[in-house]
């Protein structure tokens, strides 16, 4: 038997973010997950070696790296539609769910434990809030590049979303920015300096 996991995540690709606005720069959710991962992988080495607390780097990179999985069945519902009413994310949860349950599916028995922690429970995880906070992040970034190219459509999520990240309350999450954020608004030129 041929199992479709790894080519329904391929699909990952195919997925745009953003659909309710004008972007300079496309991107999908493949490019939105690296981008994810490698700063969830950050945010946990940042406790470990800057807070000396218990943290697993890559665990937290593979819950990024898995946390948009689901959208290879539903697409990417822009965050307005998703928080549109009470009830109607509520839905969106249990279809989300559901889809993460199919995707699960899609894999070799003997696989699915190993891929159930990332693929239909990450949300369990101790460093989930981690993954989600680098979720938040790349989203952040991407509206930093997108005003840094001129396109004022991202204003409001820029800074609704710089709100969010300063209510999580998190050291990693502001380690990172004191560090890191400032470099997503400069050029490439302005970075090879």
């Amino acid at each position: 038997m041929n199992y479709p996991f790894f080519a329904l995540m391929a699909r990952m690709k195919y997925i745009t973010r953003w659909g309710l606005m004008r972007n300079s720069i496309s991107e999908n959710d493949a490019e939105h997950t690296l981008q994810t991962a490698m700063i969830a992988h950050c945010l946990a080495v940042i406790r470990k070696d800057i807070f000396h607390q218990k943290a697993d780097p890559e665990r937290a990179a593979m819950l990024a790296l898995y946390h948009d999985a689901s959208e290879v069945f539903t697409g990417d519902m822009p965050t307005p539609v998703k928080y549109f009413t009470s009830d109607l994310h509520e839905q969106y949860e249990k279809i989300e769910n559901r889809a993460r349950e199919k995707l699960l599916a899609t894999l070799p028995e003997e696989l699915k434990p190993s891929f159930a922690p990332y693929v239909v429970d990450m949300e369990k995880d101790e460093l989930w809030p981690l993954a989600k906070a680098a979720d938040t992040l790349s989203a952040y970034f991407k509206c930093m590049e997108e005003l840094r190219d001129g396109n004022t459509e991202f204003r409001e999520a820029y800074r609704s979303i710089g709100e969010k990240l300063k209510k999580l309350h998190y050291p990693e999450v502001d380690w990172f920015m004191d560090h890191f954020a400032e470099s997503f608004s400069k050029t490439l030129d302005e970075l090879n300096r």
